[in-house]
């Protein structure tokens, strides 16, 4: 039997399909394989866990130093590591108080102490501010218009860390929670980290991190503090675009 020349040669088609295939298969394989080489060279920049165990000092001072806190940075810090393959540099750093207001009322309806006293004031939305006034023992004060100020780090190289500042707030409202409270009436800061740098190709990049306390918290009437501050993910974006 004669096949006819219209014949259709499926034969040929399968295997031109077939070679088709496993062309789009080699180039996604490359594709990945190059996609995945990239993101491990990129600098992956994250706080890590800080353990912290100290006698807490009186409540406007700081626990590293125990010098007097002023209205923006402390000396008591937490790492920062570069995760990633390629060194970060260029590094920015700042916080903000998420739950301003929540601390605030929580503030306002605790009960007061003769000698310890402490109030968030003057908030103000558009600017991202508020006062912090405080008494205790020794000591009356008023921090006025606090702000998300901004803070520098060199460069962060790949597997390393650098040590960035909490704001004075920060351990100032710690101290007050915990010596004018039980553990039962605690409500502590949280702040959001946010980190912004440049990679080896001169991109740059903001990521972000809520940082706070955990709940494993230990606290004796001899006014002694074990604690961690631990960190969690928010968001990660390019921002040169």
């Amino acid at each position: 039997m004669i096949e006819s020349k219209d014949s259709f040669d499926w034969v040929a088609l399968t295997s031109a399909i077939i070679s088709f295939l496993a062309v789009v298969v080699a180039i996604a394989a490359v594709w990945i394989q190059q996609r995945q080489f990239k993101k491990q060279r990129e600098p992956v920049i994250a706080p890590a866990v800080k353990s912290f165990s100290l006698e807490l000092p009186e409540t406007h001072m700081d626990w590293d130093t125990e010098e007097e806190l002023d209205n923006r940075f402390s000396k008591t810090t937490i790492p920062v590591y570069n995760y990633g393959g390629t060194t970060a540099f260029n590094i920015g750093y700042s916080y903000k108080f998420l739950n301003l207001k929540e601390m605030k009322q929580h503030l306002e309806n605790k009960v007061k102490s003769i000698n310890y006293d402490i109030k968030i004031e003057a908030i103000d939305e558009e600017k991202e501010s508020f006062d912090l006034f405080f008494t205790n023992d020794i000591k009356q004060r008023r921090i006025p218009e606090i702000r998300r100020y901004g803070n520098r780090q060199d460069l962060i190289q790949p597997g390393e860390k650098v040590d960035i500042s909490l704001p004075s707030y920060f351990l100032v409202l710690i101290n007050y929670e915990f010596q004018l409270s039980g553990l039962n009436d605690i409500k502590l800061p949280v702040l959001e980290l946010i980190v912004d740098y440049n990679d080896i190709s001169n991109k740059r990049w903001m990521v972000k991190y809520l940082v706070k306390m955990d709940s494993n918290i230990k606290y004796n009437t001899k006014n002694e503090l074990t604690a961690n501050f631990i960190s969690e993910f928010i968001s990660k974006k390019r921002i040169d675009k």
